[in-house]
């Protein structure tokens, strides 16, 4: 196992599963039942990365992307490169109950199958405060100090926004890039912060480059 791919907020897994190419894994992050916290997630990832004798590529999305840097401030010689894709790690200010009517958007445009809308919603509603105050540190989050240390240790890193995105969007994902001293694209994809759902293709040639 060399190659991690760590889920966004809220996301299952099985969202990105069909899209990796062979030879990358899921992280399976901690349940909203569970209660965690931003630290259990990031104990839950080291877990992971712990599975691996050797260096590790670590891709992630929003939230996944700010724990994967995070991860990489913390074990430097265990991460061999990055890819961020709309990564969250400063701070957000779409309102939250817009991101969440964009949820419900995507779920009348068909982005996510039936059964996995459930199986998406169940946990935050199963555990509603915990998946809020998750939500809010991850909006909160401030990384410039851990993205300038994955620049000045010169890990290689990449980093992904689309047009569409309208949580993190370009400008924000151009500043993640300008500070850890990435390099930086621009997809046009339809789908907004979850276009990788509308187009799985694009995200596999991203992870196999």
């Amino acid at each position: 196992m060399s190659r991690i791919f760590v889920p966004g907020f809220g996301a299952l897994p099985s969202l990105y599963r069909g899209a990796l190419p062979d030879g990358w894994i899921v992280h399976e992050p901690p349940s909203f039942r569970a209660g965690p916290s931003l630290q259990d997630q990031q104990t839950a990832l080291r877990a992971t990365l712990g599975e691996s004798d050797r260096p590790v590529t670590i891709a992630g999305h929003s939230m996944g992307a700010a724990l994967a840097v995070m991860a990489a401030c913390e074990q430097p010689e265990r991460i061999e490169r990055l890819l961020l894709i709309a990564p969250a790690g400063l701070p957000l200010s779409k309102p939250i109950r817009t991101s969440l009517a964009d949820f419900f958007r995507q779920v009348a445009a068909r982005v996510y199958r039936p059964g996995e809308v459930v199986r998406t919603l169940r946990p935050a509603l199963v555990a509603p405060q915990s998946a809020l105050r998750l939500a809010r540190a991850v909006r909160s989050l401030d990384l410039r100090e851990q993205l300038a240390e994955v620049r000045r240790r010169g890990i290689r890193c990449d980093v992904v926004g689309c047009v569409t995105d309208t949580l993190t969007p370009v400008g924000h994902c151009h500043r993640v890039a300008e500070l850890a001293g990435a390099r930086y694209q621009v997809v046009g994809a339809a789908g907004g912060h979850v276009w990788m759902f509308h187009e799985p293709a694009l995200l596999a040639r991203l992870l196999a480059d």
